[in-house]
C-alpha cells in the first residue's frame, strides 16, 4: 500500500534534521502523474552539477526514500496516495554515478557501497527498511 504523502513528508523532514542538520529544500509536493522522462537514466544526468555522494544531505535523502518506498525506487518517481513523488535530481544522479545506487532500467536499486552508506541509519528486511535504533545505532 502507498503511504500517505504527509506521512512521507514527516519522516523526510525526520531523517534530514537527523543526519543533515537542515529540514529538507525539495519533495515538498507531490505530482498527479510519474515523471515519465525520468525512466531514462539519462534525464538523471542532465541535472546541473553532481554532488558528493556522501554528503550528510544526499544520505538523508536516500536513507528516507528507502525507508518510505523500499530497495526499488522507480526512476519515474516514488509512489504515495495522493500521486507521484519525484526523487530529487541531482541527489540521485550523484549516488548513482558514485556507485552508491545502481538502476535495473526501471528503478534506482542499492549497491554494496550503498547498503554500507546507510548501515548506521537502516537495515534491510526483505522488501523494507527498519530504522537502526539503540546500541546499533553507530552515528
Amino acid at each position: 500500500m502507498r503511504p500517505r504523502f504527509s506521512s512521507f513528508r514527516k519522516s523526510h523532514k525526520e531523517w534530514c534534521l537527523l543526519i543533515d542538520g537542515k529540514e529538507p529544500s525539495t519533495n515538498k509536493t507531490h505530482n498527479k502523474l510519474p515523471n515519465h522522462y525520468g525512466a531514462r537514466v539519462e534525464w538523471w544526468y542532465e541535472a546541473d552539477k553532481i554532488h558528493d555522494s556522501e554528503t550528510t544531505r544526499n544520505l538523508a535523502y536516500l536513507v528516507t526514500y528507502l525507508e518510505v518506498f523500499g530497495p526499488r525506487l522507480s526512476m519515474k518517481g516514488l509512489g504515495v496516495l495522493e500521486g507521484w513523488v519525484y526523487p530529487d535530481r541531482a541527489i540521485m544522479r550523484s549516488l548513482h554515478a558514485d556507485e552508491v545506487l545502481a538502476d535495473d532500467g526501471t528503478a534506482f536499486v542499492l549497491t554494496p557501497k550503498g547498503h554500507a552508506l546507510i548501515a548506521p541509519w537502516l537495515v534491510q528486511d526483505g522488501t523494507t527498511f527498519c530504522r537502526v535504533t539503540g546500541t546499533e545505532q553507530k552515528a
